[in-house]
């Protein structure tokens, strides 16, 4: 007689599915709430545009502050704006120095980066001629051994920063990842203009005012660059509307896939719902007109048709839940489906700007929103296809045991309750947002729940 195989490998298959499912819904509604906080007070209601460094332009590509003059009196004088410029220098007070991030801004840079003051204030309009800086926490414990450090001065090439505010370190997932190793410091950008001779004004941030994708941010931007003779081909544009759009995209197409899953095994449910009962009144039809085995028959007929409509109430609910309007870029749609030159063309124009950025230096704000977005792809694609054919397969070795379903069942809830407090508490210790859809949540917990029922139900009315 051959030895019972153990259950223990399917039910460690069958956690470390839900363990991915869950993981992903609490890491996935956490990104692009981190996005908008990245943002500022402006969030993602900004549209970005930064040099492409090595354009056939190179000096024609940065901006002056004659043209950030020009845009602010002008083109978008009715728009909030902020500009920078970046470089790496040393920055010291008395015997110590430290390697220093030195980033020239406007006084509006604080409206579209999460600077979180720790102590002071960022700097004003009114201070774009003076040798002030605002420091990070990083830089004040390199130089200070401290973050008390408002009114004292550091040294930045050669000459005396007044220091007006201390901000906040991003300690988070994010943060650590982009850390460089070393403090920011940020100036006025005319004084590094003065200061540094190689420097170039190569990001300006504008506020937006359609939260649509009909690409009217995009328009009022490359219209305002050729109104001060640059051409928006030699600028990478972001608009932040759109990117947080498309990052909240990924979080419904992973809810979609959760609900397609349940729905393809209710349908079977229904179909063999529906078949028990056919094959129920043809046997009695045999020797029973339909009036006799409607009244003979109905204690066994109405509870089962009541569980048909039940099972496609439940699917038209679900379908209900997890339908959404697929946005894809307008660039990348072409007239006819079947058009080699449009594909043909697309594919060139990726290569070209793969070429175009090669070398390209994106600013801080960049980097962090390529993180967040590569990251966003990755928990997509683990959710797709990982933590779903690892559920099902873990669920489909139970089966081939003859695990009893309410066993089934209790570890699930469970493994799902241990794995959402778990994924909970990471995102605390990682410091990212602790958003939790209880849409998203139910729906895949309800989704698990179901296709563990719909593969245990017996056909018989």
């Amino acid at each position: 007689m051959k030895p019972a195989k153990s259950a223990y490998p399917a039910y460690l298959i069958l956690a470390l599915g839900i363990l991915v499912l869950t993981w992903s819904i609490v890491l996935g509604s956490s990104l692009p709430a981190k996005l908008a906080e990245l943002g500022g007070p402006h969030k993602t209601n900004k549209i970005t545009a930064t040099w492409l460094s090595n354009s056939n332009q190179p000096e024609e590509g940065s901006f002056s502050l004659k043209d950030m003059r020009q845009l602010t009196q002008y083109s978008l004088r009715d728009y909030d704006l902020a500009y920078a410029m970046e470089a790496s220098t040393s920055a010291a007070y008395q015997k110590n120095q430290s390697q220093a991030q030195v980033l020239g801004v406007n006084d509006r840079y604080d409206q579209f980066h999460q600077i979180n003051l720790r102590s002071g204030c960022f700097l004003t309009f009114e201070q774009e001629n003076q040798q002030v800086a605002v420091i990070d926490e990083d830089l004040a414990q390199a130089l200070f051994q401290n973050c008390n450090v408002v009114g004292r001065k550091i040294k930045l090439y050669g000459r005396e920063f007044k220091i007006t505010g201390v901000a906040g370190v991003d300690h988070s997932l994010l943060g650590t990842l982009t850390d460089r190793g070393y403090g920011t410091v940020y100036i006025p950008a005319k004084k590094m203009l003065e200061l540094e001779e190689d420097c170039k004004i190569t990001s300006l941030e504008v506020e937006t005012r359609d939260a649509g994708t009909t690409g009217l941010n995009a328009a009022v931007l490359e219209t305002a660059l050729a109104s001060i003779g640059q051409d928006p081909a030699n600028y990478k544009i972001i608009d932040y509307n759109v990117a947080g759009l498309l990052m909240e995209q990924e979080n419904l197409l992973r809810n979609f896939v959760a609900g397609t899953v349940a729905i393809v095994m209710l349908f079977g449910w229904l179909r063999r719902k529906i078949r028990g009962i056919y094959h129920f009144c043809r046997l009695r039809l045999r020797d029973k007109y339909w009036s006799e085995m409607i009244k003979g028959d109905a204690a066994r007929l109405v509870p089962g048709m009541a569980e048909v409509l039940a099972l496609a109430a439940v699917l038209l609910l679900l379908w209900k839940l997890i339908r959404f309007t697929l946005y894809i870029p307008p660039e990348n749609i072409p007239n006819e489906l079947i058009d080699a030159s449009f594909w043909a063309e697309l594919i060139k124009k990726g290569i070209q700007t793969g070429l175009q950025s090669a070398g390209y230096v994106a600013p801080p704000g960049e980097v962090q929103f390529n993180i967040l977005n590569t990251m966003q792809n990755w928990n997509l694609f683990l959710n797709i296809f990982l933590g779903w054919p690892l559920f099902l397969l873990g669920l489909y070795q139970i089966k081939l045991l003859k695990e009893k379903l309410v066993k089934v069942e209790v570890f699930c809830s469970v493994f799902m309750l241990a794995a959402l407090s778990l994924g909970t508490t990471l995102l605390l210790i990682i410091k990212m947002p602790p958003v939790i859809g209880s849409g998203e949540v139910l729906l895949v917990f309800s989704s698990i729940f179901l296709i563990i029922r719909s593969g245990d139900t017996p056909a018989e009315v």
